[in-house]
């Protein structure tokens, strides 16, 4: 099978991770597997099935079941420099993901959010926990768009494997 871009518009490192081999999921839908690079957003119309890991990171996941559409960011830290305005940081990655699948036509009023990640896996920090700084953006953030969070797994000194169905919003996390 060959590979294909993840939405059909123009690649932009903040919206596409590395799409690889159409696997089928468990309800019998085709899904485009992608991986998730910190710094990345990805938003479809059509089934993927993502997948990224986490340490302080935070990955939100939004879905609007009904039409199909969700997507998924992965950021490294809350806010950005004054230079530097990238999907790497929360205060950006978070509006951008929900641009993006409004734009792929899901309602905001049916939106649900799923929250993951944040764990304090650096000790170097004494005192400034990266994680819980990613978590507190994420959560305001959501809250501030009127998107309820159905579920979280955060926190803890752990990394995650995180798995996310766009389509029908259905997440899978291990951790590391």
């Amino acid at each position: 099978m060959a590979t294909r871009p993840a939405l059909d518009l123009p690649p932009s490192p903040a919206r596409t991770g590395d799409v690889t081999l159409d696997l089928p999921g468990a309800d019998g839908k085709a899904r485009r597997s992608v991986y998730l690079h910190a710094g990345q957003v990805h938003a479809s119309a059509e089934p993927a099935s993502v997948v990224t890991v986490l340490g302080s990171c935070v990955a939100v996941c939004l879905c609007d079941r009904e039409a199909g559409v969700g997507g998924v960011n992965h950021f490294l830290l809350p806010h950005p420099t004054v230079r530097e305005q990238s999907p790497r940081f929360g205060a950006v990655a978070m509006p951008l993901l929900v641009e993006q699948v409004l734009k792929l036509g899901a309602r905001r009023e049916r939106l649900e959010a799923k929250v993951f990640g944040g764990a304090c896996v650096i000790e170097a920090f004494k005192g400034r926990n990266l994680g819980t700084e990613n978590v507190e953006l994420a959560l305001k953030a959501l809250e501030q768009a009127g998107v309820p969070v159905v579920e979280r797994d955060v926190g803890g000194r752990n990394g995650r494997k995180l798995v996310f169905h766009t389509d029908v919003g259905a997440a899978w996390v291990r951790r590391l």
